[in-house]
Order: C-alpha cells, then sequence, then structure tokens
C-alpha cells in the first residue's frame, strides 16, 4: 500500500479528539503487513495569513522495511498537536487532499494500492483564508470545489479516500462525500472492500475502527479486539484470535503510556522475541517507545494469543487495548484431468487452496470462502465460463470435506487451448490466480491418463502414501517420469524409480509418496505428474494428493476405544456393587420398628427405633424388680441392652443380653420376655414389600429357639424365656436373607 494519512489539527476539535488522531494515525502507520508498504503523514488547519501553512509535515514519506522506520514514524507523528489561533486553525480540507494526493503520485512502491485516510470531523471552514478569494462569504464554496476536483483526481488516479471522523460535531454528508469521490476501485469483489466513511465514538473505538478501515482498504482481516483498565503495578492480559488461514498478521497495541510493557505470546505458551525466527514465524516489532506499539509476525502461529501488559508504579489508570490485523497470501492449486483431450470430452477439474504454510484443509476457514473455476479461449467464443466446484463428495468429488474440490467440464466442440484459473475470495484473502492451459485437439492426444491415491484425509510423519498410474497408449512407447511438485514444509517425495517405459495399450505403474519423519506438520496438496522425460513441460497425467500431516496418536489415543470399554465396565460394576450395598443397606434398616412391652394384652410401653439408618435396633427392658414401672429405653452407658436386627421377611432377630437369639414374627402378638410375665413384641411403620417371598402372617406369636437343644443360654428349660409350655425343636433362622450375626 500507498498511504496518505490527513490529521485534522484545526480547532473545531478539543486537545482530546486531537491525541485520538495522533494514535489512530500511529496505528495506521504502524499496522501495515507488507514490509514494502509507503506512509506518510501530514497535519493540517488552514493558512490565514501571510506566515501560516495549512499543512503540517509530521513524517514523510518512507517505506516501512525496519523497525528503525517504523519507530521513526512512531517519533515523528507527535508533531502534530492541536493548533492555536495564530497557526491557522480552521480546516482547509482542498489543501489537505492536494498534498495527501500529490505524495502519492511520486516514488510509491510499484503496483502499489494507493489509499488517503483522513482523519477529520468533516466541517470544512476556510471562511478566514484569503487565498479562496476576497469575498469571506464565499470562501468556503470555492474551497469545496476545489475539494470536489482533487476527489476526481482521486478518482481519475485509483486513488481510494477512507474519511474517519473525529469529534462532537461531526458533517456525516460531507464524511460519506469523500468516500464516493475518491477511486471506487478495491482490492477485491466484496461491498466492505469499498471506501466508506466511520465514526469513532469514544477512545475504546479508536484502535477497533482504525483496524476495521485499514483492513478493508486493503483486504485484510480483523480479528475481534481486546481491551482492559490498566492501573498502576498492574498486569492485564488481552487476548487475540489469529486463524489458520493466516500467513501475515499484525497485533496493534494501544497502550497509552510507552513506558507501559508488552509481552507477547504465542498459542503454545512461549513468549516470543522483539525481532527473530521461532520455526517458521518471523517477528519484528516497533514503536515500544510509543504509545501504539505493533509485532509484525511472518506466518504466524493460529489460535489464542495473549498480550501481556505491565504498567509502572506511577500510572494513572488508563484503557488498553489490542486487535490483530491479518491476511491470508494464498493461490489455487489447480489440476485438470486430463491435461490435453479431444473436443467435446469432459474434464475434471481439482482445486485446493495453497498458502506458504502448505494447503488448507481446515472445514471451518473453507467454510467462509468462495471457489470457483473459470475457463475461457478462443474456441469457447472469447467468454468466460464458470466451472462450478465441490468438496461433498460426490462424483468427481473423492471424499467430502478434505479441501479439495472438483468439478467437471465438457472440452469445446472447437480445437484450440483453453485456459482454466482458480478463483477463491473472502474476509481477509489476497488471492493468485495460477492458469492451467488444456490443449483441445480434434483426435485427441494419444496417450492419456490417469494417478490415483489410496490414502484417508491423515497422514503422519514417516508415513507412505501408494499410488498408481494408469496409461492407455495408442501410439508408440514413450519414455515418461514421475514428478511431484508442490510439496512446500511437508518434504514429500516420491520413493523409488520415477522413470518408466509407457507401453503401448493399457498400463499401469505403482509408486509410493513418503512423508519424512521431519515433515512439517499442516494440510498439504502435492501434485503428482507423469511428464516426457525427454520435454518435462510435457504432461500426461496429473493428481492432487491433498491430506493433512499429524503427529502420531499417543498411546491413550490409540487405545482410547479400549480405555473408555474399561472405564466404563468399572462404571457399572461400581454401580452395581453400589446398588447391591444399598439395597442390603435398605434391607437391614431398623428404622421403622417399634419395641412394645405387654401384659396380659395390655401395651405398657412403646420405643421408636432411631430415627438414622442403623443396622440394630438396641434398647433395655425395666421390669419392675426394683419397684418402678416396667418401661423401654434407650440404653447408657453401662447397660446391657437387647439387640434387635431385621431378619426374613416380616420377622426380627432377637438377642438379649445373656440370652438365646430368637425370630420373632413383626406385628405379632409378642413373645414372653424371661420370667418377669411381661410380653415383648414389634411393630413396623415402614411400608412391606409386594415383591419376593411372602411376609408370614400376623398374629401367629411363634418365635424359633437357636439356643442348644434342652436350655438357653440362662440355663432355663423350654422354648423360651420365662416359659412353661413344652419344649419345641430349635430351626436355624430363615437361609433366604443374610444374618447380621453369622
Amino acid at each position: 500500500m500507498d498511504v496518505s494519512i490527513l490529521v485534522d489539527e484545526s480547532g473545531s476539535l478539543t486537545e482530546a479528539d486531537v491525541r485520538e488522531e495522533i494514535k489512530a494515525a500511529t496505528t495506521i502507520a504502524l499496522g501495515g503487513l507488507n514490509s514494502r508498504s509507503r506512509v506518510a503523514i501530514y497535519g493540517f488547519g488552514s493558512q490565514n495569513r501571510t506566515g501560516q501553512n495549512a499543512i503540517t509535515e509530521a513524517c514523510p514519506p518512507v517505506v516501512l522495511d525496519s523497525s528503525v522506520k517504523k519507530d521513526s514514524l512512531g517519533a515523528c507523528v507527535r508533531k502534530l498537536h492541536r493548533r492555536a489561533d495564530s497557526e491557522g486553525n480552521d480546516t482547509d480540507h482542498a489543501a489537505a487532499l492536494a498534498k495527501g494526493l500529490g505524495s502519492l503520485g511520486n516514488g510509491g512502491p510499484q503496483g502499489a494500492l494507493k489509499v488517503v485516510f483522513l482523519l477529520t470531523d468533516g466541517r470544512l471552514d476556510v471562511h478566514r483564508s484569503p487565498i479562496y478569494g476576497r469575498i469571506e462569504s464565499d470562501r468556503n464554496s470555492e474551497a469545496q470545489k476545489q475539494v470536489d476536483t482533487q476527489l476526481a483526481l482521486a478518482r481519475a488516479n485509483g486513488t481510494q479516500v477512507w474519511p474517519l471522523g473525529f469529534g462532537d460535531q461531526i458533517d456525516q454528508r460531507a464524511l460519506d462525500g469523500f468516500a464516493a469521490g475518491g477511486s471506487q476501485g478495491a482490492c477485491d469483489n466484496r461491498a466492505d472492500s469499498k471506501p466508506r466513511a466511520r465514526v469513532v465514538r469514544d477512545s475504546g473505538d479508536v484502535l477497533r475502527s482504525l483496524a476495521e478501515a485499514f483492513a478493508a482498504a486493503g483486504c485484510a482481516g480483523v480479528s475481534r479486539s481486546d481491551e482492559a483498565t490498566l492501573g498502576a503495578g498492574e498486569t492485564r492480559e488481552l487476548t487475540i484470535d489469529i486463524p489458520i488461514i493466516a500467513t501475515d498478521g499484525n497485533i496493534t497495541v494501544a497502550k497509552g503510556d510507552p513506558r507501559v510493557r508488552v509481552d507477547y505470546v504465542d498459542p503454545t505458551g512461549r513468549t516470543v522475541p522483539a525481532e527473530g525466527k521461532i520455526g517458521d514465524s518471523e517477528f519484528r516489532r516497533a514503536g515500544e517507545n510509543a504509545t501504539v506499539e505493533t509485532l509484525n509476525v511472518v506466518n504466524p502461529r493460529n489460535g489464542e494469543w495473549k498480550v501481556r501488559l505491565t504498567a509502572p508504579d506511577d500510572l494513572s489508570k488508563q484503557l488498553v487495548s489490542a486487535t490483530a490485523i491479518w491476511q491470508g497470501a494464498v493461490s489455487t492449486s489447480l489440476v485438470v484431468e486430463p491435461p490435453s483431450a479431444r473436443t467435446g470430452q469432459p474434464l475434471t477439474v481439482r482445486l485446493s487452496l495453497v498458502t506458504r504454510k502448505g494447503a488448507i484443509t481446515d472445514a471451518k476457514s473453507l467454510a467462509e470462502l468462495t471457489f470457483a473455476v473459470q475457463a475461457a479461449g478462443p474456441s469457447l467464443g472469447g467468454a468466460a465460463h464458470n466451472v462450478v466446484i465441490r468438496d461433498d463428495g460426490k462424483a468427481p468429488d473423492d471424499r467430502a470435506g478434505d479441501g479439495r474440490y472438483a468439478g467437471t467440464f465438457d472440452a469445446p466442440p472447437r480445437p484450440g487451448d483453453i485456459t482454466m484459473t482458480g478463483v477463491v475470495s473472502g474476509y481477509g484473502i489476497r488471492a493468485e490466480k495460477v492458469p492451467v492451459t488444456v490443449a483441445v485437439s480434434a483426435q485427441g492426444p494419444a496417450l492419456q491418463g490417469r494417478v490415483a491415491f489410496t490414502s484417508g484425509p491423515v497422514v503422519h510423519p514417516g508415513d507412505e502414501v501408494r499410488g498408481k498410474v494408469t496409461m492407455e497408449n495408442g501410439g508408440a512407447p514413450v519414455r515418461g517420469r514421475l514428478v511431484l511438485d508442490g510439496a512446500g514444509s511437508s518434504r514429500a517425495s516420491l520413493s523409488g524409480p520415477v522413470d518408466l517405459t509407457i507401453a503401448q495399450g493399457r498400463t499401469t505403474h505403482p509408486f509410493t509418496v513418503k512423508f519424512p519423519r521431519d515433515a512439517g506438520l499442516g494440510g498439504t496438496s502435492p501434485t503428482v505428474k507423469i511428464v516426457d522425460a525427454a520435454d518435462l513441460s510435457k504432461v500426461y497425467a496429473a493428481n492432487q494428493l491433498t491430506v493433512t500431516v499429524e503427529n502420531p496418536p499417543g498411546w491413550f489415543e490409540r487405545h482410547r476405544y479400549e480405555i473408555a470399554a474399561a472405564v466404563l465396565a468399572l462404571l457399572l460394576l461400581a454401580l452395581l456393587v453400589y446398588l447391591r450395598r444399598r439395597a442390603r443397606r435398605a434391607r437391614v434398616d431398623v428404622r421403622g420398628l417399634r419395641a412394645s412391652l405387654r401384659r396380659d394384652g395390655d401395651e405398657l410401653a412403646v420405643l421408636k427405633a432411631p430415627g438414622k439408618w442403623a443396622p440394630e435396633f438396641r434398647f433395655v427392658v425395666h421390669d419392675a424388680a426394683d419397684g418402678g414401672d416396667p418401661g423401654l429405653d434407650y440404653p447408657h452407658p453401662g447397660d446391657r441392652p437387647v439387640r434387635a436386627r431385621r431378619g426374613a421377611a416380616g420377622k426380627v432377630v432377637v438377642q438379649l443380653p445373656d440370652g438365646p437369639r430368637y425370630e420373632m414374627a413383626v406385628g405379632g402378638e409378642g413373645e414372653p420376655f424371661e420370667e418377669t410375665g411381661l410380653t415383648l413384641a414389634f411393630t413396623d411403620t415402614r411400608p412391606r414389600r409386594t415383591a419376593g417371598r411372602a411376609a408370614p402372617r400376623r398374629g401367629t406369636g411363634g418365635r424359633t429357639s437357636t439356643a442348644p437343644a434342652g436350655g438357653d443360654a440362662g440355663g432355663r428349660n423350654g422354648s423360651g424365656p420365662g416359659t412353661d409350655r413344652p419344649e419345641q425343636p430349635a430351626t436355624p433362622a430363615s437361609p433366604t436373607y443374610d444374618d447380621p450375626w453369622l
């Protein structure tokens, strides 16, 4: 780009407005992506009397091919200031445009895009300037005529004008007129690339607005900006995203105070140097001693970058911000099958997008771009024909989403060469068009063929991809050669013999594409060709191998399915154990049990089991032997309690302190308690289960002793404590439950 930046210094703007303009001018000056770009910065006011000059030449034109030159711009821009009345502080847009356009007319980079950035409130005012006539009331009209003349020159010379509005009293109509008056030719066909006015609303909007305007003028992209408040002694991190398609990037940081330190951390976590290289990335920093600084990166790593700002201890709190301008310098890799054809023969066209870092195979990035192939030639009537290409896996496309687009086109009915050109457009893209010529004849070539590969979408360093060439030769034998082009950083090469003899008839020739162990990672799209051994420009067959080179998966990734199955099995086992334990805990839970002490059918005392989960219900029985009333109570230290647990369905197992263990029915009439004349019974308030074994009927009153035959633990005979009933045979507790005491 060849850029003139015109900064309004007039009194219609405040000191703060002019400071924001200076920040904006610095951002534009340092934000270029191409080291061959040239920038000049001029301030302007008016010439109201002799000795005044409407133009301040702050920074003469300089090519930004070094950090030293960029730093010089950061210094000379400080000459700009809000003018006093004695300096001529009205607004002369005509003089400003004349100076800016004049600087673009001489010595600029060849083929550069010419752009004027006009920073102003848009309010023309030269009523005190005698150079526009003797009558004061006519001076603004005369100046406007000269503005229109300068804009017409800009349009004729192909110079764009991008106005940026500053201040509280902006003339939007005038700003729009500046944008429409200059050249409407853009760097691409997108509407966003055409000049338009932008208004800077506040200080936080300066960097974003400038970046958007600058990027639009040069067909670059802008990442989402980030901002924060930075105070004395504080450190803040801003995040900036650079997409995979970017081949050049410029991170611009508005830090407000030159003493603020800035560090740049790439997506791998490395702090990059101020100048130098890391791998394929090259860094160049500028403006470290200015209020705005930049980091220019060639071949930036894609992903999230961190901008770390550290303030000195005496810094006043202020807003800091960062953004990135980036561009994808791309070209299309175009292959036509067959490279020579007969009239009317169907042709297959394959296109891949290639940057200096390799082929782009990321589906998300490609989805934001538009691809097309144009065919042109005298045999097509002179008009360009569009070839529809897709990456959907439907013929002739080999594989969906692999970054290689394919389509078909019928050769014209008349002989003659046709030129196929790949066209790609999209946000932040500058595409180089590389045409491919196809010779079309009435008879068609005697020798044609096809190149095919057996490969998935991903390869690893050290892998080999096998392929096969199938040739149809209707003439004499031909000496051919296998050639691989466009390997790029993947460093792929052909393995084995490359010279071959193509005999008459149909023949096949296997080959191997090898990716070395130091192959560069990322997308790649090399082309394998069969060419004439004596004339390498004569191509008989060709095809692209579009793959992504990735590191081989680690142990965990290779065995992820087995690991997932094992984890799932462990989770299921843990769930089963948990459910079984939960079921058992629920089965033995004594909550809901009530112990009842009775005499002659009358209930004397009732005691509920504890309200918390417990596997047994402990209580003591007072039998009135000490003169008190019979009763039930929870045990105290030193007591020897009765212990009750749940047994089989509808049963409770009772263990006396010094006696045998009994199983009795819940809800029954109860059982005599030792020789006290009392009866111990149990009821249950917990809902009874409906599944499983049926519970015994209420009122059986039966209990089964598990004491040794002939006596109980206390030496009593009979079937229970304090009974005179005939001895019953002892039976074990029901085996259908887990006996807690076994």
